[in-house]
């Protein structure tokens, strides 16, 4: 089975403390170092999970089904994967979070074209590091950007049934997927209203996978157009226009609403030019207040998308 990355460092970090120390002195430094010697590899092997909690620990074990969670090209055993795969992405240390989420990214979809049993399996809990702010930002952009890929092989899968896709390639995905994504759509949505300092890149990430949610275009049309009013940053705005285009075509009762609103921001300026602070402070103020984002380049890429024919 796959591992956390094997404890290392464990050297007597002692030694040279104990060096002009008499002997009784050497001998306590000595059983300290011991005791410290003893736990190390433990705390090592620990470290890649420091950042995720008992209680979400004990759920890796008992929620995952980990028979179906194994490498694509690397037969069982050795391409078994446990629950520290998980655990890594809560590790404190980038490097290791971010060589879980490239491990999931083709467990979960392999060439990025089908989505493998083990997608419907993890796929609550990458949901959850995405949403949880304890988590790097750039891991969980890596994490939307995989359920990006899964949402559009789901979508590819239910589209060509049993057939192959052009080129030959079959896109698959298991009986368990369409209910494990509607479950993450649900969880995602409250993410686009979450304004927390910083997180601007998830939520306009979050709007690019909402919007591979095509069988719910009517609603989630409504919510972007109702956060655009209320995004304070230009680059989520600007994904949440894109998002608006990827998703008019396949609504039923919302769509001609989306193209209008489209169309409208392709010729609006929004708040306009940004004032000279230093030449009149209360207009600066005043226009920083508001939300009226020029997003004309977004809405006319986005509006090409809308009118085009499924």
């Amino acid at each position: 089975m796959k591992s956390t990355e094997d404890a290392e460092g464990t050297e007597d970090a002692g030694a040279e403390g104990t060096e002009g120390a008499g002997a009784e002195g050497t001998e306590d430094a000595e059983d300290a170092e011991g005791a410290e010697g003893a736990g190390a590899g433990a705390d090592a092997e620990d470290a890649a999970g420091a950042g995720a909690g008992a209680e979400l620990t004990a759920r890796f074990v008992t929620e995952v089904d980990w028979t179906k969670v194994v490498d694509p090209a690397i037969p069982v055993p050795a391409g078994q994967y446990g629950p520290d795969l998980l655990e890594r992405l809560w590790s404190p240390d980038l490097s290791t979070a971010h060589n879980a989420a490239d491990n999931l990214y083709f467990v979960c979809s392999g060439n990025g074209g089908s989505v493998t049993p083990a997608a419907p399996e993890v796929l609550p809990f990458l949901v959850e590091a995405v949403r949880d702010s304890a988590v790097a930002v750039r891991v969980r952009l890596q994490l939307l950007e995989t359920l990006g890929v899964l949402a559009r092989a789901g979508n590819d899968a239910r589209a060509a049934g049993s057939g192959p896709m052009p080129g030959g390639w079959w896109r698959t995905a298991p009986a368990a997927w369409p209910a494990a994504w509607e479950r993450a759509v649900d969880a995602l949505l409250p993410l686009l209203a979450d304004d927390e300092e910083g997180d601007e890149d998830v939520r306009g990430e979050v709007a690019a996978v909402l919007a591979r949610a095509t069988h719910r275009a009517d609603e989630l049309l409504v919510r972007f157009l109702a956060r655009f009013e209320d995004e304070p940053h230009l680059s989520a705005a600007e994904q949440l226009v894109r998002a608006v285009g990827e998703l008019a075509p396949h609504a039923v009762e919302r769509r001609e609403d989306a193209v209008v609103w489209l169309r409208q921001r392709a010729t609006d300026a929004g708040k306009g030019e940004e004032p000279d602070m230093d030449d009149d402070i209360d207009a600066w103020l005043a226009w920083m207040e508001q939300h009226g984002h020029d997003v004309r380049p977004a809405a006319v890429v986005a509006l090409r998308r809308a009118l085009r024919p499924l």
